[in-house]
């Protein structure tokens, strides 16, 4: 085994660059280490938006809970130590600060998507009565209003913000899974 010794006598004999050192510490600085192959598994809960793979998400999440306590909706609840929305009381206004409080990385900044889109549950009311506040109030235009009939919903221009099942009179909307 090499000791102390032999290391002052190998540095002693052995002159380093400037640029051989920098080189060396940068190399060390730029090797990446591979990640094993993780299977793609949907998640089972609706996770707050900028949540990373499921898999990869359920291993870096801390359940520290710095995310459910920087939203000003209060929709991230936290069950078995990790966050989930809950549309119940309210909708995500889109204001980024939960990925801004996760300091582990398991929400990341990018496209707002969330993994849930609404979809009509319930008997909606515009058969009866003139009714189009989940369409008036989509911000992507998700939601085509039809005349007597229930709204039709794009999930494709959808982002999954909830704000159309939060302001649905009868609550004929509800968040899914997708």
């Amino acid at each position: 085994m090499k000791d102390e010794r032999f290391y002052k006598a190998y540095m002693e004999h052995r002159t380093v660059s400037r640029r051989g050192l920098l080189r060396g510490l940068l190399k060390g600085a730029q090797t990446v280490p591979e990640l094993p192959e993780v299977s793609h598994q949907k998640a089972e809960v609706i996770r707050p938006p900028g949540s990373i793979d499921e898999v990869i998400f359920q291993r870096t999440c801390t359940g520290c809970g710095d995310c459910a306590s920087a939203c000003p909706e209060f929709l991230i609840v936290l069950n078995a130590s990790l966050p989930e929305l809950d549309f119940i009381s309210n909708y995500c206004t889109r204001c980024d600060r939960c990925i801004q409080a996760c300091g582990v990385g398991a929400l990341q900044r990018g496209s707002f998507n969330i993994n849930a889109r609404p979809k009509v549950s319930h008997a909606c009311q515009n058969g009866y009565m003139y009714c189009d506040s989940c369409s008036g109030r989509c911000d992507k235009k998700a939601i085509q209003w039809q005349n007597g009939r229930a709204p039709v919903i794009e999930t494709e221009l959808c982002d999954g913000c909830g704000e159309c099942v939060f302001i649905c009179p009868v609550k004929a909307l509800e968040m899914v899974i997708i």
